[in-house]
């Protein structure tokens, strides 16, 4: 017999060791050999799975489900921990437990096939719609599901003013001084120190600011190659890496990619063998669109074929501090076998890859902080930005190095990490609701953005201007290829506050993506 919540909170207190599920009552049995707290994980994860708590939903203080159940607060807190652990709960400070299951889009994510680009070198031609778009990005009104970048409630910008108006008043001369490459020796120490957490052990004096992460790809590619010369590039690509290699006279081949493990390297080494290939570039760490996580074996083995083809790799980490995984313990232990702490820089003994990141994605794109650490194309890269922008704002970059020097930097970078995990199972939940039937999404391990491939008739550049008429921005999958293979994906940024305005922009996305794909102009 099904149960009132009046009448269920009653037995609750009456029969201490009994638990509702999905109505009907399931007795926690302290006989078992399980333990008490792992019955009641699975109990409760059950009920998240039938829907008893919604994703989103805030689940009973601890206290409260331990007066529920009748059972001690230690084996609740050991049983939210199990689900944290899980990827069913995350935890939000002085908040409480909220479901975030990630479990029902894992079958979606699974038939995400290999990329099959072009076998033949391109040039690239799509700078008019990325102009368009990026036009249109900072209107107040929109909706970004576009830009790859979080909303700016998620940033510390009450932290970054305080730091401006203090090096604006006790740093007045140095702030509005030249400030030559390689940049700022405190801010180059402070990246030396923390880039050794994803295995890069290098001296400041192998570190350079630059304008951003776009820059400091832009004096690696420039550095390590001559106009006509051929790039491998991921497939799809970020966008960038396309529109860059075109200013610089480069031809690009892509490279089939898997939207959970990265670049082929199979195909890269047929493509190297084949092709007077120059330079590979890629994101081994939650790379743009696809969120593909390069596992550290694999990363090892890229810099191992470099070494044997004799190539350079320019390695795009600008994600790479947003990964999923470390906001729980398990994943965190999880993290350390399957990439996320690693880089391909971390394998390269000769300084043939070119690390490339910036802080425009976790603290401000307005500063303009990034860095590079060219290895043997060091000097070359001085004197590209030497004979060009010199180097980052002066001002910039004693913000950014009295902000890392008073230690606010990981504690922001957890609480991002939580708002953007607790964010990504709502944003997949709302496109399977209301998508079309046939749409399949790769679910990422970090960083900002969900892959969605919609019904193959569902063109996703028309999807962008219906879209945008409703002041809602996303970015279409053409872009990130020279071919014609995701001309029905989109790429959706996740680091947008949920919301009300949120759910039901998202649900008018699915209604446009149906009316495309039934056909319909």
């Amino acid at each position: 017999m099904a149960l009132s919540g009046r009448h269920c909170d009653a037995v609750y207190h009456s029969r201490p060791l009994f638990f509702r599920r999905a109505g009907l009552m399931t007795m926690l049995n302290p006989q078992l050999k399980q333990p008490l707290y792992l019955q009641l994980a699975e109990q409760l994860s059950d009920d998240i799975q039938t829907g008893v708590y919604p994703v989103g939903q805030k689940v009973p203080s601890v206290r409260r489900m331990s007066e529920l159940r009748g059972v001690s607060v230690s084996t609740v807190s050991q049983a939210y921990a199990r689900l944290e652990d899980l990827g069913w709960l995350s935890a939000r400070p002085q908040s409480g437990y909220y479901v975030c299951s990630n479990r029902r889009p894992e079958c979606r994510h699974e038939q995400l096939p290999l990329s099959s680009p072009e076998e033949q070198p391109t040039e690239v031609t799509k700078s008019a719609l990325i102009t368009n778009m990026l036009a249109q990005l900072n209107h107040p009104s929109l909706i970004n599901f576009g830009a790859a970048i979080p909303d700016s409630s998620f940033l510390p910008l009450r932290q970054l003013q305080r730091h401006i108006q203090q090096v604006s008043r006790y740093q007045t001369r140095q702030a509005l001084e030249y400030q030559f490459a390689p940049g700022y020796e405190g801010l180059r120490q402070q990246l030396a120190v923390r880039m050794s957490n994803a295995g890069i052990h290098c001296h400041s004096d192998d570190i350079i600011i630059t304008n951003g992460c776009a820059e400091a790809i832009t004096l690696c590619l420039r550095a390590a190659t001559q106009p006509g010369d051929l790039i491998a590039v991921e497939s799809p690509c970020y966008y960038g890496f396309l529109q860059l290699a075109s200013t610089v006279g480069l031809k690009v081949i892509e490279i089939p990619t898997d939207p959970e493990t990265g670049m082929s390297l199979e195909a890269l080494q047929l493509a190297l063998s084949q092709w007077p290939i120059k330079l590979i570039a890629l994101t081994s760490r939650f790379s743009n669109p696809s969120g593909a996580l390069m596992p550290t074996r694999r990363q090892e083995k890229l810099v191992e074929l470099a070494n044997r083809f004799d190539v350079g790799i320019v390695e795009d980490d600008i994600y790479g501090e947003i990964s999923f995984a470390e906001t729980s313990a398990a994943g965190r232990k999880q993290a350390q076998e399957d990439g996320s702490f690693s880089v391909a820089k971390a394998f390269d003994r000769d300084g043939r890859v070119m690390y490339c990141s910036s802080f425009s994605k976790t603290l401000s794109a307005g500063l303009r902080v990034g860095w590079c650490v060219p290895g043997r194309w060091y000097q070359q890269v001085i004197d590209e930005q030497t004979f060009t922008t010199f180097s980052s704002s002066s001002l910039s970059q004693r913000v950014v190095h009295s902000y890392l020097q008073n230690s606010h930097y990981d504690r922001h970078l957890r609480q991002l990490r939580r708002q953007v995990t607790d964010n990504l199972p709502q944003f997949v939940d709302a496109v399977e609701r209301y998508f079309p039937e046939g749409t399949r999404i790769n679910v990422p391990k970090g960083g900002y953005t969900i892959w969605v491939a919609l019904p193959e008739q569902a063109n996703a550049e028309r999807l962008y201007y219906l879209a945008r008429e409703r002041s809602i921005s996303l970015v279409p999958g053409s872009l990130f290829t020279n071919s014609d293979q995701f001309d029905h994906c989109v790429r959706l940024n996740i680091a947008h506050p949920w919301s009300d305005q949120t759910h039901q922009a998202l649900k008018t996305l699915g209604a446009l993506a149906q009316q495309l794909a039934d056909g319909d102009p």
